[in-house]
């Protein structure tokens, strides 16, 4: 009896200490794993703004919807707004902040979680994008507050904080939640000069909980902030190499990528580039393995058109105040033509539903209704318990982002027994 009694004590002695020794560490989670609520970025502007009311309608009734704000006299008007499009107001919560950044994905909580449910937040460095090396300007005092919003936000919830000086975006970091971050090494190295690659990782993967990296070597030039055009006569908008823009995680070894229609390379010289990109992509994905050495399912989905979606724009001074250095090249009379962030890739999975863009509307190429309808079916396929809803984020892409930008989940806490 006394052997059995001495055995049960070193075991349970052994037992505590390897658990004190190994902790119960912390991960960034996967997207479709169950959410306490979501965040939704308030934009301004009555387009925007009807996305992100059409995003919140398609999400309340299925997850808790969180909204920040800064003064309470646009959370009333949006709130009247938001009531107009026959949202049911008193199931939002309003959170206090500084700041009610729309992009809220980006500078907002990258949230762990631990096998007990507990939560902390990753906070990264800021440096808005990579705008002040790129535009060679210095930070300002806002891209300071804009930047602690996931500090603020934190304190807010209760929850600790893991912080790194290294600078990266929610949108620039994707979870397989099985160990796996895959981001985008240009993105990387632009956001951090004098950085290494092995240092950033280093970072990355001590931050997020994660044990394996994948990079994928170039951000497309759709996505590409530059001070000036892009190539020819053609400028963009976006959050310069997302990997939410490209390659997302659907499942533990699935990964989707964009694929750009031979058709549409031909005419636009962007997506002719992005081509060559997102190929090197694919090969770079075909050789990449989960934890345990198992190779990852590729799906390959559809690009929109650019060539369809652009806007174009004849060169006067007012188009010129507008664009500013970007089109120094282009004289009056000259065509600029924008291409806004439009992207497929750009979806949003939570409890019970999935947000996905699409693109047709009347007078837009059939061509482009058969890739909402494929994107669709695709999502269909990978998540057959949860609603599919399109939204249109067109009003949003313009401004840089989309549907997975404007929003961030939160995940779901286990209640303590």
């Amino acid at each position: 009896m006394r052997v059995k009694l001495l055995a049960f004590l070193l075991f349970t002695v052994f037992v505590s200490f390897n658990s004190k020794k190994e902790g119960d560490p912390f991960r960034m989670p996967a997207e479709w794993e169950p959410h306490e609520a979501v965040w939704v970025g308030v934009f301004y502007g009555d387009g925007r703004n009807r996305v992100t009311a059409t995003l919140i309608k398609s999400l309340y009734k299925y997850v808790p919807v969180k909204l920040s704000y800064d003064e309470e006299n646009r959370k009333h008007q949006y709130n009247i707004f938001l009531h107009s499009q026959q949202v049911d107001t008193t199931k939002l919560q309003w959170v206090k902040d500084s700041v009610a950044f729309n992009w809220v994905r980006d500078p907002g909580p990258v949230f762990l979680v631990n096998s007990k449910g507990e939560q902390k937040v990753a906070d990264f460095g800021w440096n808005d994008y990579g705008d002040p090396i790129i535009y060679k300007r210095n930070a300002t005092r806002w891209d300071s507050v804009i930047g602690r919003t996931d500090r603020r936000l934190a304190k807010v919830l209760g929850l600790p904080v893991v912080s790194t000086p290294v600078v990266a975006e929610g949108g620039s970091l994707e979870t397989n939640g099985a160990g796996v971050l895959m981001s985008i090494e240009e993105t990387a190295l632009q956001r951090n000069p004098g950085r290494s690659l092995q240092e950033i990782e280093k970072e990355y993967l001590r931050v997020t909980g994660c044990k394996k990296m994948i990079w994928l070597k170039r951000m497309t030039l759709h996505d590409k902030n530059v001070s000036g055009l892009l190539t020819e006569n053609w400028k963009s908008a976006g959050a310069n190499g997302h990997i939410d823009e490209v390659a997302r995680f659907v499942g533990p070894n699935t990964i989707l990528l964009a694929k750009i229609d031979v058709a549409d390379k031909k005419r636009n010289p962007i997506s002719k580039i992005d081509d060559g990109i997102l190929e090197e992509c694919f090969e770079t994905l075909k050789k990449a393995t989960d934890v345990n050495g198992k190779p990852f399912k590729i799906i390959r989905m559809p690009y929109p058109d650019l060539n369809v979606h652009s806007m174009s724009f004849i060169m006067d001074a007012e188009i010129r105040q507008n664009f500013e250095g970007a089109v120094v090249k282009l004289k009056d009379g000259d065509t600029l033509n924008f291409a806004p962030a439009v992207s497929y890739m750009n979806f949003m999975v939570t409890n019970g539903v999935v947000l996905i863009p699409k693109y047709w509307q009347q007078g837009v190429p059939l061509a482009e209704k058969a890739k909402d309808d494929k994107v669709k079916q695709i999502f269909q396929q990978l998540y057959p318990d949860r609603k599919i809803i399109q939204i249109n984020p067109y009003y949003i892409n313009i401004a840089g982002g989309g549907i997975h930008c404007a929003t961030l989940q939160q995940p779901r806490r286990k209640k303590a027994v």
